[in-house]
């Protein structure tokens, strides 16, 4: 905690940042701008909905009036909303691609500013400036309480919100930054990365009902979301656990962005430490929301299921790939004392992630309060998942035994991957209409886990509703067992002849 203050207080990046953009006059002029298009949008609501200085008080002329409120405080919040997806992340996307380019970004290896210290220099300095511009907005919002039709609770929330979405994009065009070379093609992910957010934004925003059971949004004369959750029986407001999922994924941004700052094809994403950290902080938040809310859609247990599949895979990206003989983070252990070079830490690593996933999902039933997938189906994806994560660890570990490449076998575990989890299924699913056999491909959807899951939540009825009985999936399961060992017995002797021909004297990195 004290370095992390110290990094904040004492940091010659935040101070450089914010006397280069703060002081300059592309700042006032960007405010300005800023605060006339605001005022612009104001005005024009006020003359075409507020009702005439003439007329009548009346219950209509009231509502009218908290109408206007309500499209004032939409009206400077969207516009607000595009500050923070347009310029935030653009700005932080061309930090470290720009250093690059200017090719100045080396000095700061041989300098004592770290890691965190320059991340966070960057970080804060975007969010100061994101910051002033929505305290810019607040003059504006607050002509809605002349009006009616907001609360204060409305402006701290959206406030927050559109904080919290600007750390989250900032800290991705950082991350961004620190692994490209070029400041347009960051730029240009980013890009992508904000329309997709966009669309998939306002998805969310119609299916909003869908996500907890209600039967519209707000505002659309439906009853509104529950306005707060339990974790662990313990109350938290909705909006709160958003901006707390929001800081969250920012700090995870940020963590890879400073992992990656100087060497981003050498550096693991994540320390194991770090990566069972962050799996048991996703773990633990559903099995809290889900243990202590009743849901009327399967769509939280459905995200459940997958978070945790989607963090075995990127377990599978991060530590089979990793070297035995070097041994990632006790490599310099391994230099020194002899005794631990056989030991490859990884299997075991590898292996308790999927007993804590095998325990999980075997308790499904008995802690998730109102179970609504089928318990087959449940069961089914839990021998799936785990086979299929045990035959990408062996793939990923067998890929880097025969070429020696990290790149190469993360290269080559990602394709399979992709091949097995999403294009099989889209080619078994547009072959479905031909071959018109409900049992065959039910049982092809099986070999991805994930798409075994959309099948399940589309037709419920076609899976067991215990966990006894005929299992879907169960072919799917003994395919990737054998593939697993298979890729065991070949894998692993070709990673052991390359440590028995490894010289830790001469082949061991410096340091």
């Amino acid at each position: 905690m004290t370095r992390l203050f110290q990094n904040i207080v004492d940091n010659p990046i935040l101070m450089r940042e914010l006397r280069r953009r703060m002081r300059g006059k592309a700042l006032v002029y960007s405010i300005i701008t800023y605060i006339m298009v605001m005022a612009i949008v104001t005005v024009g609501i006020l003359l075409l909905y507020s009702p005439p200085p003439w007329a009548n008080l009346s219950q209509a002329m009231l509502k009218e009036l908290q109408s206007t409120g309500l499209m004032i405080f939409r009206g400077v919040s969207g516009i607000q909303m595009l500050l923070v997806l347009i310029i935030a992340p653009t700005i932080t996307a061309g930090v470290t691609t720009g250093e690059k380019e200017r090719k100045t970004f080396d000095f700061l290896r041989v300098t004592t500013i770290t890691r965190w210290m320059y991340i966070l220099g960057c970080f804060l300095s975007t969010a100061f400036y994101v910051g002033l511009a929505l305290l810019c907005a607040l003059p504006l919002i607050s002509l809605t309480f002349l009006y009616g039709g907001i609360s204060l609770e409305d402006v701290v929330k959206m406030f927050f919100f559109l904080l919290g979405t600007s750390c989250v994009l900032s800290s991705f065009g950082l991350y961004i930054s620190s692994v490209t070379e070029r400041t347009r093609t960051a730029q240009g992910i980013v890009v992508f990365m904000i329309f997709g957010l966009i669309f998939g934004g306002f998805f969310l925003y119609q299916q909003y009902a869908f996500f907890f059971g209600s039967t519209a949004a707000v505002g659309t004369g439906g009853t509104a979301a529950p306005s707060s959750f339990f974790i662990f029986n313990v109350g938290i407001p909705t909006w709160s656990i958003g901006v707390l999922g929001m800081i969250g994924i920012s700090w995870v941004f940020l963590l890879l962005a400073a992992r990656k700052l100087f060497e981003p094809e050498d550096t693991r994403a994540f320390s194991h430490w770090q990566f069972a950290l962050l799996f048991a902080i996703i773990l633990g938040g559903f099995i809290g929301l889900l243990s202590a809310n009743p849901f009327t859609k399967e769509v939280p247990e459905i995200s459940f299921l997958v978070s945790g599949y989607l963090m075995l895979l990127v377990a599978v990206q991060c530590f089979a790939v990793g070297r035995m003989e070097v041994g990632d983070e006790i490599w310099h252990l391994k230099r020194h004392l002899p005794m631990l070079r056989p030991l490859d830490q990884t299997i075991p690593y590898l292996a308790a992630l999927g007993l804590i996933w095998y325990i999980v999902l075997s308790s499904y039933g008995s802690f998730v309060k109102t179970p609504l997938l089928p318990l087959g189906l449940v069961k089914s994806f839990l021998l799936t998942s785990l086979s299929s994560y045990a035959f990408f660890v062996f793939l990923a570990r067998g890929v880097m035994g025969i070429t020696g490449s990290r790149r190469k076998a993360a290269a080559t575990t990602l394709v399979v991957a992709l091949s097995l989890l999403v294009g099989f299924p889209i080619i078994i699913a547009s072959m479905a209409t031909l071959i018109n056999v409900r049992s065959f491909w039910q049982e092809c959807f099986a070999i991805s886990p994930i798409a075994s899951l959309v099948d399940g939540f589309i037709s419920p009825k076609d899976y067991p509703l215990t966990g006894t009985g005929k299992l879907v999936g169960i072919p799917a399961t003994i395919l990737y067992a054998v593939g697993a060992a298979g890729l065991a017995i070949y894998g692993e002797a070709r990673r052991y002849k390359r440590w028995k021909n490894f010289d830790y004297h001469y082949d061991m990195p410096a340091g």
